[in-house]
């Protein structure tokens, strides 16, 4: 089975498909996510966004939001055709009485004009709601104190926030985020490979010769499976790789975000039988698509749904917090990929959960490479028509 094994990890290296799949498309995708997730948690305090005024209610504006250094002010005839020209992401809109209005004890109307479709747009009129808002409460601390009424009505009490579980935003987007391109980049990684090891044996009609020689017909399988796992098991390793020495080398918001000290070596350990657990599974389904098809084509038709079935739990795990964890989301499989990922971004190295895990995905995998062996001792799905 050795020989066998060997032959078919040398001739799947061999194939330039497969090192594509298996190490530039992690590449690329992992190097698109990292980067991606460090413009969009990058802190906004040095952008500068233009927002736009009309020429009347220049001074007042700009009196307004002069504190505000993220907000550069320009008169201009026309707001709303300036914002839809792309010369401004916002702009303001208010009353030539403004301030006359607010003096007579009347509510007058400010309009934000926005693209709520432009990240900087959404940002500039958080910024400028901020600054009104400001203003707002200045004037109504003023209009209280002449009427020698204490402030400190307005606020009967005090709201605090405690973080009981520690993390953040960053912590939170890659528990999600790099699972889910873990699980995809190894389904695409392997998707080739397994179509090419039984399909692709049936489609050059070399599966007869296969059978007719002196190997088991056990081992042949076996060697096929094992191939199919190590390949997978390797995408998920470099595409992991890839991530943690891209934040580590080329983040900083990532790199501050993700601290995991004396726990980084056990999570690396950690990973890797949690990923070759689910490399299994895969390996196990796809060999099972690989022998019910004539061609490597339709292999690859089958294999696409598998692939993309890992997108439903982790949409089901992204607003799971890290206690509200139960046995049941380290018991499902592929689910818990998710769920043992998420603790080990929070730095948490559960033994129990990790094997739970790891036994429900190999169980899985077992029961499912049954099937596929059943079936490939039926000659009618192995054997060419």
């Amino acid at each position: 089975m050795l020989n066998i094994l060997k032959k078919e990890l040398k001739d799947s290296f061999r194939d330039q498909r497969t090192l594509l799949l298996t190490v530039l498309l992690p590449l690329v995708l992992m190097t698109g996510l990292v980067f991606f997730n460090e413009n969009l948690l990058s802190p906004y305090e040095e952008d500068v966004y233009e927002v736009a005024v009309q020429d009347a209610q220049y001074p007042l504006v700009q009196k307004l939001l002069a504190d505000n250094e993220n907000l550069h002010i320009s008169a201009v005839d026309n707001v709303k055709e300036t914002i839809e020209e792309g010369n401004a992401v916002a702009g303001i809109v208010i009353p030539a009485d403004f301030e006359e209005k607010i003096a007579a004890g009347a509510t007058p109307s400010v309009q934000i004009l926005n693209d709520l479709n432009s990240q900087n747009s959404t940002l500039a009129t958080s910024a400028i709601e901020a600054s009104f808002m400001q203003y707002s409460q200045s004037i109504v601390t003023e209009q209280l104190a002449a009427q020698s009424i204490d402030t400190a009505i307005l606020t009967p009490f005090h709201l605090e926030q405690m973080q009981i579980v520690e993390g953040d935003l960053t912590i939170i987007m890659l528990a999600f985020l790099i699972p889910l391109m873990l699980t995809l980049s190894v389904g695409l990684g392997l998707s080739t490979s397994a179509a090419d090891l039984i399909a692709g044996e049936k489609e050059r009609r070399t599966m007869e010769a296969l059978l007719m020689t002196p190997v088991n017909h056990r081992s042949l399988l076996v060697a096929k499976w094992l191939t199919m796992v190590i390949i997978a098991s390797m995408t998920g390793i470099i595409t992991l790789t890839i991530v943690f020495v891209e934040i580590h080398f080329f983040t900083e918001t990532l790199k501050a975000g993700i601290s995991f000290g004396s726990n980084a070596l056990p999570i690396a350990l950690v990973s890797v039988p949690v990923i070759i657990s689910y490399s299994a599974i895969l390996a196990s389904a796809l060999m099972v698509t690989s022998i019910f098809a004539k061609t490597i084509k339709e292999a690859q038709t089958y294999s696409t749904p598998i692939t993309m079935l890992t997108l439903l739990p982790s949409m089901l795990m992204y607003n799971v917090g890290i206690n509200e964890l139960t046995f049941t989301h380290f018991a499902v499989p592929v689910m818990n990929i998710f769920a043992v990922f998420k603790e080990l971004f929070f730095g948490i190295v559960n033994i129990e959960h990790i094997l739970t895990a790891i036994t429900s995905n190999l169980l899985v995998a077992l029961i499912i490479f049954i099937i596929g062996r059943v079936l490939f001792f039926r000659v009618k799905w192995v054997l060419a028509k």
